[in-house]
């Protein structure tokens, strides 16, 4: 029989062993050809530089960097799990040196197997590739508003072919290292030493409890601003303090159980934790890996998430009021604006819920040394009514006073000095004249839609104040400030783009809609969205995978256990509850803990943001644990289809 010949018949007899390998290294290659597939669309080829075409060149620019991370993961992914697959063959090694095979031999073997299988994955991951293009087109033209027909890349399929050949046979060649000249009788005796009593370390448990709570709390109180300073240290303290849990904290505790007499001797309990000890201390490193490749997984997709939610925060068009639109110079008095602003709206079902007139003035600072300061002034009671109406608190300017109205909400980590002013006194030019007003207050938060309209800075001025400086003010000054709120404005696109292109052409006009930017940026956010939940999930299905490999090489073992079990009594269904509690503790563990790390990660990206993101972590965590729920039952079926007891 030919070397080749024996990994085949090697691989069909053992295909429980490379199914779960084989089918996270297609997914890796399933979404590399994706990316790939829409980074050389013929559509994405053009010269016109449009909004459109931009977006979708940013859009293939992360693709890119996202191909880069799909390689290092496979890197590391493909690495680790072809170590466990040696480590867990001495015995096999063992009697094929027995029957004569040479080191050399026994490598060229491994090395065939794992070229088949790379085979196998490549070619089922460009064909599932091909399959899921159009649905994954489809999400890109929702996205970037640009037509992508079907299309199958041939670059894309030699790319993804060469770059994951490649990769497979050069880590397969690097591993193969580890396989050693030990001797014979050491490789078949490899599984049959028998194992002794799990220990741990008082101290190292205690380490480990003590590190975590310290690395939970500096995430959970740093302020915002120094997070960034703070990610680093924290990282480090929580990884080091999850490795004693598991290796030392975990084993402390089952041995705790152990001496529960009340807990251990009720129905199969006996068996199930005492064999779960042993399980602990030869999977905890494992176990260890799959918690922090899962709480980087969760984090990540809880950051993104809760970006994407508070986009209207976040991009600045959280504002007042819907739609705005400032009449200035000749357009100043003309009526006809706004109802053909309200026609538009009615011609395309959308209503219109409130409607706010304000008048208001350009003023500029009184300047010797430097350019003046340009302010929208607004009269107290106009402020008070917008103020009612969105919940704000009122204030009453004095005669010769004014307020300081900073646009936006100081709601972020840092921001509590920006925007401030500093001065007491001010000197404004009112028409020909120059009159000093006290600083009364700094308010932040604008009533009306400042800088969108072209305005950074507000103030407003006692009624009497404002009264004259309109008298006193040139025409060209003067602004009519229209605000609309809209019943619903995620409906409004194609109004608001109608109503934009209608006022293109009237200089005195300056227009703002809420609904414009926002699909701007919904479309961009999303797409980080998208593409960075397609990352996590690969990397959620590799924490499984890494418990699959493990669970899978040691099921021989296992068998033997269970048919010790059998002979003396217990029956199948017994045995079925002490896999499943086993299983379920094994791939649940690192879930628990994943899910905890990535909760107090949230709360340190909520001090940033200065806002409660654990909704979105509630989210996110009840996706992934859909997902995990569904991956422990199908690995629990296979597993106890392919354990063999009598």
């Amino acid at each position: 029989m030919k070397i080749s010949d024996m990994a085949v018949n090697n691989i069909k007899g053992n295909l429980h062993k490379y199914i779960m390998y084989y089918l996270s290294n297609s997914f890796a290659v399933t979404v590399f050809f994706i990316f790939a597939n829409f980074v050389f669309h013929p559509s994405l080829d053009t010269d016109n530089i449009s909004p459109s075409a931009t977006a979708a060149k940013g859009a293939a620019n992360g693709l890119i960097a996202s191909q880069v991370i799909i390689v290092i993961f496979s890197i590391l992914f493909v690495g680790y799990s072809t170590s466990i697959f040696l480590k867990s063959r001495g015995k096999e090694f063992g009697l094929l040196s027995l029957y004569g095979m040479t080191r050399k031999q026994i490598k060229k073997y491994v090395l065939i197997e794992n070229t088949i299988i790379s085979f196998l994955s490549i070619g089922t991951g460009i064909l599932t590739g091909v399959v899921f293009s159009k649905l994954f087109f489809m999400v890109m033209e929702a996205f970037l508003s640009i037509s992508l027909p079907f299309n199958i890349s041939l670059k894309a399929i030699g790319l993804t072919a060469l770059v994951f050949f490649g990769l497979f046979e050069i880590i397969s060649i690097f591993m193969l290292f580890q396989i050693k000249n030990k001797e014979i009788v050491q490789q078949l005796k490899a599984n049959k030493i028998p194992k002794t009593i799990p220990k741990f370390s008082k101290f190292k448990s205690i380490l480990g409890v003590v590190l975590i709570i310290v690395g939970y709390g500096v995430a959970w109180f740093v302020p915002g601003m120094f997070v960034p300073i703070a990610m680093l240290p924290v990282t480090f303290i929580v990884i080091v303090g999850s490795y004693f849990i598991f290796t030392q904290f975990s084993i402390a505790i089952a041995n705790r159980i152990l001496k529960n007499e009340n807990m251990l001797y009720k129905k199969t309990n006996l068996v199930s934790y005492s064999q779960m000890i042993y399980k602990l201390q030869d999977t905890a490193k494992v176990l260890f890996l799959a918690a922090i490749l899962g709480a980087f997984t969760f984090t990540a997709t809880e950051t993104i998430y809760s970006f994407y939610t508070e986009i209207p925060r976040l991009s600045g068009i959280n504002t007042p009021q819907e739609i705005a639109i400032v009449q200035t110079g000749e357009d100043l008095n003309d009526i006809n604006i706004i109802k053909n602003v309200e026609d538009t709206l009615e011609k395309n079902n959308v209503k219109i819920k409130e409607r706010y007139e304000v008048k208001g003035i350009e003023l500029y600072s009184v300047e010797k040394e430097k350019e003046p300061q340009q302010f929208l002034a607004i009269s107290n009671s106009d402020y008070n009514r917008l103020a009612k109406s969105l919940g704000k608190e009122t204030i009453e300017v004095k005669k010769n006073e004014l307020v300081y109205d900073y646009p936006y909400d100081r709601g972020f980590a840092g921001s509590e000095d920006i925007g401030k002013v500093n001065w007491d006194n001010i000197k404004l030019n009112i028409g020909s004249e120059e009159k000093e007003f006290k600083l009364y207050k700094e308010i932040s938060g604008s009533v009306i839609v400042l800088p969108n309209v072209g305005y950074y800075q507000g103030i407003i001025l006692n009624d009497k104040d404002f009264q004259y400086a309109i008298e006193k003010s040139n025409s060209e000054n003067l602004v009519l400030y229209n605000g609309i709120n809209l019943e619903d404005w995620k409906d409004s696109f194609a109004a608001s783009t109608e109503i934009a292109k209608n006022l293109k052409s009237q200089e005195g006009i300056r227009y703002y809609s809420k609904i414009i930017p926002y699909k701007e940026a919904k479309k961009n956010f999303g797409m980080v969205l998208f593409i960075g939940f397609f990352i996590s999930f690969l990397f959620f299905i590799a924490s499984g995978s890494i418990i699959y490999f493990k669970l899978f090489n040691e099921i021989k073992n296992d068998g033997v256990e269970y048919s010790i079990l059998r002979k003396i009594g217990t029956t199948k269904k017994e045995i079925n509850k002490i896999i499943t509690k086993q299983i379920a503790i094994i791939f649940f563990l690192p879930f628990i803990v994943s899910t905890l790390h990535s909760f107090f990660a949230l709360k340190s990206l909520s001090n940033v943001l200065m806002n409660n993101l654990f909704t979105n972590g509630l989210v996110v965590m009840a996706g992934y644990l859909v997902f995990q729920i569904v991956y422990f039952l199908v690995i629990r079926g296979i597993y106890i289809s392919q354990i063999k007891y009598n």
